[in-house]
């Protein structure tokens, strides 16, 4: 095979199957929808995961028209399926929407370009519905073509033109809705989100709820937010997350779907190296790959394996979440980035709008964009929450997590070679130096400037991340943490016996407690000779062992060593 017959960026079964690209069957995927006995569906999957061409199959397969298309399933799973299946092959009208580009800063924008979308498949049904309108309807219908019709009729759209493609065909309808919470991204990032939620709300519940006219409807997303969230009026959706069993394989590729696509293209001895960087994921119990990066790579191996998944789409909600908000703990960050598992409760009715407000959100939002992998089921918490291990799934994502914080420190400190020197001034103990650069790195961090403003402990538990990530080749970074964040000793251990290692306290100061920096700062470097971590890392291999104390007040940082006497502080 070669590259060129990839169908990488073509998510249009039709147009893939006519042009001939190459197609991993995932046709099973419209057997058990048929089959399921839900009669609305909600499957929430990470982007890049296959659920544009999934929607795009089915509908292919379900869609009246006069073309046969019965030469583009023939040699597909679906096409042996038997009767039941077979019974609905080019029977039924389907509308179909794809939310996914509704990405519009203003509310005032974003309705037109919904109005759009609504009326493109208006456009695309008219000779089959003109006839049977009255002169009201088509006065409404002629509103809708025009995308020139009111909030409230554009909310009914859906429902009004199931009925009208039900009556003039006498054949119960499909409606389809790629990317369903996509608008809500948008509309949260630029704070239209009430208005938002209102008009896809009404617009899916008018398409799904108690509609009469609807034979299947299937929803696709990120989270399981139909239910009990932003769409709160759709509580009759059966919602299949990627824990779910029903529906997991049809996402995303096997293990045997990827050496079949290696041997085709002569790969088959870079598996190792694919399922490295882009295997690790888990779906109701099934191992999946991520599809988009083992097509980039079979497509173009002399690129190289790349976190090309990651380059799909902006760090910008990660790095709000995960640095700038400080919303996670820095020890689960670290624990995670370091190959270990974090214990969590996970929502798979995650409310989008709520993402923000509590850590426990944030690990849920994590896991259903693809971001961690939901090994195994632990139990429930206290609060009756179900309980998974997670973990990182994979190499590209991994890395994708290492640039947000070494980027951090890079654009604190401005540039990598002043991060470098922040690294080399800890590991030979130059505490003037290592202060004077960490104070610059929370000058810049925890500027008035930036929209908001940043938490300072956000800012000092990046800092810690950040340097987990930029001395991981050389050494191990670790924080033993008590309640808060009133105390992290960070331990740096060598990786090579006889190199230096670092012990670091971290210390905010109290005011309530009559805290000078200089009280601070003593009662830090008390804290790191009282338990003795340099005797600890003498004995993991540390040559000789920097003992440091740091004590911040906002913007300012105060540094010292054991045993010189010396500070440094930075306004």
């Amino acid at each position: 095979m070669t590259a060129q017959r990839f169908a990488l960026g073509t998510s249009d079964f039709l147009r893939l199957r006519e042009a001939g690209l190459r197609y991993v069957d995932k046709s099973a995927f419209i057997t058990e929808i048929l089959r399921s006995e839900a009669h609305v569906l909600l499957l929430p999957r990470p982007r890049r995961f296959g659920k544009t061409l999934n929607l795009s199959t089915l509908a292919a397969y379900l869609e009246r028209t006069e073309q046969d298309r019965s030469a583009l399933f023939e040699d597909l799973a679906v096409w042996q399926a038997g009767d039941d299946v077979r019974a609905h092959f080019g029977r039924h009208p389907v509308l179909f929407l794809t939310f996914k580009d509704v990405k519009e800063r203003s509310w005032a924008d974003a309705i037109e370009r919904v109005s759009r979308l609504v009326a493109t498949e208006a456009l695309r049904h008219r000779a089959t519905i003109e006839a049977v309108l009255s002169a009201e309807e088509r006065r409404q219908f002629e509103q809708l073509c025009a995308a020139t019709a009111s909030p409230v009729a554009l909310s009914q759209s859906l429902r009004q033109l199931s009925q009208w493609l039900h009556r003039a065909t006498g054949e119960h309808v499909v409606i389809l809705v790629d990317d369903c919470d996509a608008p809500m991204h948008a509309a949260l990032q630029h704070e239209y989100s009430d208005d938002a939620a209102l008009l896809i709300g009404n617009l899916l519940s008018g398409a799904f709820k108690d509609n009469s006219h609807l034979f299947r409807g299937v929803m696709t997303g990120i989270l399981g937010s139909a239910k009990g969230s932003n769409f709160s009026g759709l509580n009759n959706v059966a919602v299949y997350s990627l824990l779910s069993r029903p529906f997991a394989a049809h996402f995303g590729f096997s293990l045997q779907e990827v050496e079949s696509l290696a041997a085709e293209t002569g790969l088959a001895h870079r598996l190792p190296e694919i399922e490295r960087w882009y295997n690790g994921y888990r779906f109701g119990g099934h191992t999946i790959y991520n599809p988009w990066s083992v097509l980039s790579f079979l497509a173009n191996p002399v690129d190289g394996l790349k976190p090309y998944w990651v380059q799909t789409s902006s760090d910008d909600i990660l790095r709000e979440l995960l640095v700038e908000g400080g919303r996670v703990d820095g020890g689960d960050l670290e624990t995670l980035l370091s190959g270990g598992a974090i214990t969590k409760p996970v929502d798979e009715h995650l409310v989008l709008r709520e993402v923000r407000a509590s850590s426990a959100s944030v690990w849920s939002f994590l896991l259903f964009s693809g971001y961690l992998r939901a090994d195994a089921f632990v139990g429930d918490d206290a609060m009756g929450r179900p309980q998974w291990s997670l973990t990182v799934p994979n190499l590209e994502v991994r890395r994708a997590f290492s640039s947000l914080f070494a980027n951090f420190l890079d654009r604190g400190l401005g540039g990598d070679d002043r991060t470098a020197q922040l690294c080399r001034a800890l590991l030979s103990g130059d505490a003037q130096t290592f202060g004077k650069l960490l104070g610059e790195l929370l000058a810049h961090a925890l500027s008035y400037h930036d929209v908001g403003g940043r938490r300072p402990e956000a800012v000092y538990q990046a800092f810690v991340v950040g340097l987990l990530v930029r001395l991981d080749a050389s050494h191990e970074v670790s924080s033993n943490r008590e309640a808060g964040y009133g105390r992290v000793d960070v331990l740096v251990s060598p990786r090579k016996p006889g190199e230096a290692g670092v012990v670091l306290e971290l210390k905010v100061i109290d005011h309530d407690e009559g805290e000078t920096a200089q009280s601070a700062l003593a009662a830090a470097l008390r804290q790191v000779r009282e338990r003795d971590y340099a005797a600890a890392l003498r004995e993991r291999g540390a040559g000789v062992v920097h003992q440091l104390g740091a004590v911040f007040d906002g913007k300012r940082a105060w540094v010292a060593a054991v045993g010189d006497g010396q500070n440094n502080a930075n306004e």
